[in-house]
């Protein structure tokens, strides 16, 4: 396993920070969208080629979910059940991934979420006057339903069956790891009127069962499963366990948390209630090959702000991998 990173683009200048910080493997989300056919193989070529200058492996592409619905909302037709437009998203996927494979990347991440993530205001402040980003489920319980519909569970599956068993068959033959983020955050069933079913570990669980394929796995954020869980100090690192011993996290997001189940604060990875010497042996026990990434850090006021957080977070990781796997 090693570090890596999905917040930086290929200029001269990030490629610098990024290889002078030892960050050397890279999630690319900066991909031009064409809404005819998807990317141009020839730029994510280019892209990957420049990276390459730089020792830097592009590993791995972002699918553009929030741009896929053609009427500009976030949220794709295919999780809204309107088929007529999500079949048309759906190729679109499907030709992104062959796109993929054509370029030479082999991993794709991309997430199945049926309503936006949900935050309320930051505070208290963090150390150093850091800014968290925060959810408290008492402060948002008034929002309104987010459909005229509810949205069971049961639609909820029944939408992302419908899209796994399109994409991921295009996914195993072209060879391309997808790789899917959870819903942020964990939410009680009917939250605004929506069953959310992908905010946590069970429901990737159920998830990782649908069309079976070495090609079909997680984007494991380990601040998300925190937030989902009761106990995330205890419960992270045998959820890691779980999909790991299964060979079906072909993504790390390496991140803390304050807090749990409907009122945490995401903060620096040092200072939270997990363990993350634990989760990172755990990764190691089950054989974790692919990218560890910081995926995100708290805001401050200096200037450059997210290039310190980020140096702070990768220097962080680095030292991690290390001592684990320095250990007997």
């Amino acid at each position: 396993m090693h570090v890596g990173t999905q917040q930086f683009n290929t200029s001269d200048k990030d490629l610098e920070y990024l290889a002078r910080h030892g960050v050397f493997n890279k999630n690319e989300n900066f991909i031009t969208f064409h809404r005819e056919y998807g990317w141009d193989v020839e730029e994510l070529a280019q892209k990957r080629e420049r990276c390459a200058q730089f020792g830097i492996d592009m590993e791995m592409v972002a699918i553009p979910v929030a741009q896929l619905n053609v009427d500009g909302g976030g949220v794709p037709n295919f999780m809204l059940g309107n088929y007529t437009e999500g079949d048309k998203e759906i190729e679109l996927v499907c030709n992104m991934v062959r796109q993929a494979a054509e370029a030479g990347i082999p991993a794709v991440k991309y997430y199945l979420c049926e309503m936006e993530n949900q935050r309320t205001e930051s505070k208290p402040a963090g150390r150093g006057g850091s800014v968290y980003s925060t959810w408290d489920l008492e402060e948002a319980r008034d929002r309104e339903p987010r459909y005229q519909t509810p949205v069971t569970a049961e639609m909820n599956w029944q939408r992302i069956t419908y899209f796994l068993e399109r994409v991921i068959p295009v996914a195993t033959k072209y060879k391309v790891r997808m790789a899917c983020h959870p819903c942020d955050p964990w939410l009680p069933p009917g939250y605004r009127g929506v069953d959310r079913v992908l905010g946590g570990a069970e429901g990737f669980k159920r998830f990782i069962e649908i069309c079976e394929s070495p090609y079909h796995g997680v984007n494991l954020c380990l601040g998300c499963m925190a937030e989902s869980s009761e106990a995330p100090r205890k419960e992270v690192p045998e959820i890691i366990r779980y999909f790991g011993e299964r060979k079906k996290i072909f993504l790390i997001h390496f991140r803390n948390i304050v807090g749990g189940r409907n009122k945490f604060q995401e903060v620096w990875p040092d200072e939270g209630v997990m363990n993350m010497h634990r989760n990172m042996q755990v990764l190691k026990e089950v054989e974790y090959e692919h990218m560890v990434v910081p995926d995100h850090a708290p805001g401050h006021k200096d200037p450059e702000s997210g290039r310190q957080a980020f140096a702070f977070e990768f220097g962080y990781i680095k030292a991690m991998i290390q001592v684990v796997m320095d250990e007997d």
